[in-house]
C-alpha cells in the first residue's frame, strides 16, 4: 500500500455516517482533524437533524414528552456538535426548519434537571459502559431510548433521496 503524505498544517475530516466502527491498522495525525466533519455541524445539516427529530417526535414516538428532549440533548451534542447549553441547545432547536406537534417543544424547563446528571457528560455512544447510580436510571433509560431512535432516524435522514 502506498504511503500518502498530507501537509501537516492542513486539517482533514473523517466521516463516519453510519453505526458501526472506523478500523484502522494505523493513523498517524500531525495536524488538527475533526472526527465526524465540521466543527459546527460535524457533517449533519440542519435539514437532516429536522428530519430526524420530527420522526422521533410526537405521540408514541421516542420523544412523546417534553422531559424526554433531554435524550435529544445528550445526542445531538455529541453526535451533531450542538450546544452543551441546554438553554442555547433549546434555542437552536426552535430554529431548525421542523414542525414538531403541540405540546412537544422543546424547553430549558422541562430537561434542565435530566441535562445535569452525570451520565450526559459521556459519548452516548458509549452508552454501554457508563455507570449510572440508582437514582438516574430511570432517566438514562429513557435517554438511552431516544438517542438509539434518534440515531436511527439521523442515519436515515443522512441517506441521499431517490
Amino acid at each position: 500500500m502506498a504511503m500518502m503524505e498530507l501537509d501537516k498544517d492542513k486539517a482533514f475530516s473523517i466521516n463516519v455516517y453510519s453505526p458501526g466502527n472506523l478500523i484502522a491498522q494505523t493513523i498517524t495525525i500531525n495536524g488538527g482533524v475533526q472526527l465526524g466533519g465540521d466543527a459546527q455541524h460535524r457533517g449533519f445539516t440542519d435539514e437532516q437533524v429536522a428530519e430526524a427529530l420530527m420522526a422521533c417526535v410526537g405521540s408514541d414516538k421516542a420523544i412523546n414528552s417534553k422531559k424526554r428532549w433531554a435524550g435529544a440533548y445528550w445526542y445531538l451534542r455529541w453526535v451533531a456538535g450542538y450546544p452543551v447549553d441546554v438553554r442555547k441547545f433549546c434555542e437552536k432547536i426552535r430554529q431548525l426548519p421542523a414542525q414538531f406537534p403541540e405540546g412537544y417543544e422543546c424547553s430549558y424547563e422541562s430537561i434542565r434537571k435530566v441535562c445535569t446528571l452525570s451520565f450526559v457528560g459521556y459519548d452516548p455512544s458509549r452508552m454501554d459502559e457508563v455507570k449510572v447510580s440508582r437514582n438516574d436510571v430511570g432517566d438514562f433509560n429513557l435517554c438511552r431510548e431516544v438517542a438509539l431512535q434518534l440515531g436511527e432516524a439521523l442515519g436515515r435522514a443522512y441517506l441521499p433521496k431517490v
